[in-house]
């Protein structure tokens, strides 16, 4: 008996490992297949902008933009802050002069409103998967950064009423915010192929990085020339016009958009089949 039932035990580990390979084999010859698909495709064959950017690529350059706005809305204040708190000594012609700062805050209130943003920012970044998920990424992308333009373009607004009015308006910039990483990943769920998805994601999300080093620098340059409330006028027309691009030109999905050719509907969607079916099979 007890051999018998060692035999019967070994017949099934047999068993179970020759179906593991199976679908090894079955799980290497979908990725393949996908990998061989992308060789039939040419640049103009996959959908374009013009005639070289396929709609996927289209997406993602224009959620770099969106990352990049976005960072310039956020870090814009730390640059015009230290107009707005400063007095600025001048010299010319042998003269001195002293421009006095238009705000008396003390860097214990300085702090408070750079950092009221965040006190707004961190209570939507979980609602944010949740309505993006319902939504789609799309609305709720372009929605968040759209908000936070119009906020922005309202700073030197709010500042000169008071400082509390400042703060109120940088917890909903943070708000508005908060939803723009979970949206992102949204969109890029259904228009990102699943050997793509990595770089489109970190070329998406690369915009922040240069929304950051190009903000430092050129608000510096626009409150030297024009005064600190053009650097929240400016930035926040901007993101006005990179909202209406990406409404203009952005779906939810490859098979809404009006103007992506079939070779590109059917590789994105195919490369995304193929890999719930893998899912599924694990």
């Amino acid at each position: 008996m007890e051999e018998k039932s060692e035999h019967l035990a070994l017949s099934e580990r047999k068993k179970q490992t020759d179906n593991e390979d199976q679908q090894d084999m079955q799980d290497t010859s979908a990725t393949q297949n996908l990998v061989d698909s992308t060789d039939h495709f040419s640049w103009e064959e996959q959908g374009c902008l013009c005639s070289f950017v396929p709609k996927r690529y289209m997406v993602t350059f224009l959620a770099m933009f969106g990352f990049f706005n976005a960072y310039a809305l956020r870090v814009n204040l730390s640059v015009a802050m230290v107009a707005m708190v400063n007095n600025v000594t001048k010299f010319g012609h042998s003269l001195e002069t002293e421009d006095v700062a238009e705000f008396n805050w003390d860097t214990k209130l300085q702090g408070l409103v750079l950092g009221s943003f965040f006190f707004g920012y961190i209570t939507t970044q979980i609602p944010g998967g949740f309505l993006a998920s319902k939504y789609g990424g799309k609305s709720l992308f372009g929605g968040g950064i759209l908000l936070a333009s119009i906020l922005t373009m309202l700073t030197p607004v709010a500042t000169r009423r008071s400082v509390s009015w400042l703060i109120a308006l940088r917890i909903l910039e943070g708000i508005a915010q908060g939803v723009i990483y979970s949206s992102n990943h949204a969109v890029m769920s259904r228009w990102a192929p699943v050997l793509e998805r990595s770089k489109m994601v970190a070329l998406s999300t690369s915009g922040a990085f240069i929304g950051t080093l190009f903000t430092m620098p050129v608000s510096g340059i626009l409150v030297k020339m024009y005064g600190w409330p053009a650097v929240f006028y400016f930035f926040g027309i901007l993101g006005i016009l990179w909202s209406c691009l990406w409404f203009f030109m952005v779906t939810n999905s490859p098979r809404e958009h009006p103007k992506i050719s079939r070779k590109e509907l059917n590789y994105i969607e195919r490369s995304l089949k193929g890999e719930s079916e893998t899912e599924v099979g694990t």
